[in-house]
Order: structure tokens, then sequence, then C-alpha cells
């Protein structure tokens, strides 16, 4: 498997991804052909990224050399980064890693909050939001028997509007879309166009991957073990103190 292969078969996000070499560099070309508009939005929020300096890594996002924008394709060039990346992470890295990458999760999430503001998000928006999901699922429901009833329930909950900070986010922070150098750099890549810019955002998308191991669900039993025994030592403490 050529390393085009091994980057395509580790994307969780549908877009084609090829890795070219121009002037003795590599680069990363990515081509996305559906929702393009948000694919557009998210790619401008990792442009925009400000490398943030912690106390283990430098927390960085992959650098955009170019896109280009059509009706039917988004064209994305990006340099090739070395280091272990995406699901690797937890069930490669040692101790060592996942303390270090605790210190900078820890000093993200702190930054990112310290850097929003109290808003408000209107609860017609989380409804709308739910009802698209039902009309996107209406059809499937003998696949998911109880996504109904769990819909109906939710919607009840939210009954006012959401007190929370607003802020720029990445909106798709798991271990999936990061990535570690021997240079003691941690690049963020795949940002996410989100309805809610939050760092609660941020937030829930790491309780995902460090309580219910969401970027290595799908390998093999020992992997997925090694993958749990890391994110015990790389777990935040500050999502303890959100909760």
């Amino acid at each position: 498997m050529d390393i085009s292969e091994k980057i395509q078969a580790s994307s969780h996000s549908g877009a084609t991804l090829q890795v070219l070499k121009e002037n003795g560099e590599y680069y990363v070309c990515k081509r996305i052909h559906t929702a393009i508009d948000k694919n557009f939005d998210a790619i401008q929020k990792q442009s925009k990224f400000k490398t943030l300096c912690t106390p283990s890594y430098d927390i960085q996002a992959i650098p955009v050399t170019s896109v280009v924008k059509s009706e039917n394709e988004l064209l994305i060039m990006m340099p090739y980064i070395e280091g272990l990346g995406g699901e690797q992470v937890a069930y490669k890295g040692s101790k060592t890693v996942a303390k270090n990458l605790k210190k900078a999760l820890n000093f993200y999430l702190i930054n990112s909050l310290s850097e929003s503001t109290d808003g408000t998000y209107p609860i017609e928006d989380v409804h709308r939001k739910l009802e698209s999901i039902f009309q996107n699922i209406k059809d499937k429901l003998n696949y998911f028997p109880n996504i109904e009833s769990h819909l109906t329930c939710f919607r009840a909950f939210c009954n006012k509007d959401l007190q929370m900070p607003l802020g720029p986010c990445h909106g798709d922070l798991t271990l999936a879309n990061l990535k570690i150098t021997e240079e003691t750099q941690l690049f963020l890549f795949d940002f996410l166009s989100c309805d809610i810019n939050s760092p609660i955002q941020d937030a829930a998308k790491l309780i995902q991957d460090f309580e219910y191991g969401w970027s290595f669900r799908k390998e093999k039993d020992s992997a997925r073990i090694k993958g749990e025994i890391f994110c015990e030592h790389a777990y935040p403490s500050f999502l303890v103190t959100l909760e």
C-alpha cells in the first residue's frame, strides 16, 4: 500500500486524498465533491488558526497551500506532515506522549474558553437541526428503531435558549484529526464548519473520543484496549472542570 492509499484508508471525511511531489516537497491533494460551501468554510477556519504554544506541544493547523473552489469541486493543497497521526496516536503513543497531549489539550481548552464570549444560541435553531436529522433518516428508521423516540425526548428536553460560551473552535477535535511530530509539534486538520461555534463543541468531541473511543472504534480488539489505556493517561483534566 503506497502513501496515498494509507492516508485515504485513514480518512473519515469522505474526501479523495492523494500525495503529490512538487519541487522535491510532498503535498496532500484533497478533493471534495459534497457540501462544498460548508467544507470551504471549514478550510478557512484551518487556514486562519493561530499557533498556540503550550508547555508540551506547539499546536498549529496544517498550513493550507491553495484552495480552488468550483461549483462541483473543492480542491485543497496542503504540505504532507510526517508524524504520528490519527487513531495511531491512541494505540501506538507512549505514556509520555499521552501526558504531553493531556497538557496541550488542557492548555488549548482553557485558552479557547478565555477567548470566548458569553452568548445565546436560540432554541429554535436546535429544533430546526433535530428536524433536519429526522428528515435525513426517516427512510431508514428500520436501521435505527429507537432514534425517533430519542429525538422526540431530546426535543422536549430542549425547551429554552442555550446560554453558553461562543467563539472560534476546531469543530471536530478528535484524535483522528491531529498529528504529533518528533519536533514537539501538534498539527490539527479536518476542521469542521459547525452550527454552534463554541469551545464546548471541542470539549464534547474530546469526550466522545476519550470516553467512547470514537477514533479507534473500527480497530481490532487489541488496538482498542491500547487506545483506552492511552486515553486514561491523556484525558484532559479540564473536561472534568467543565462538568
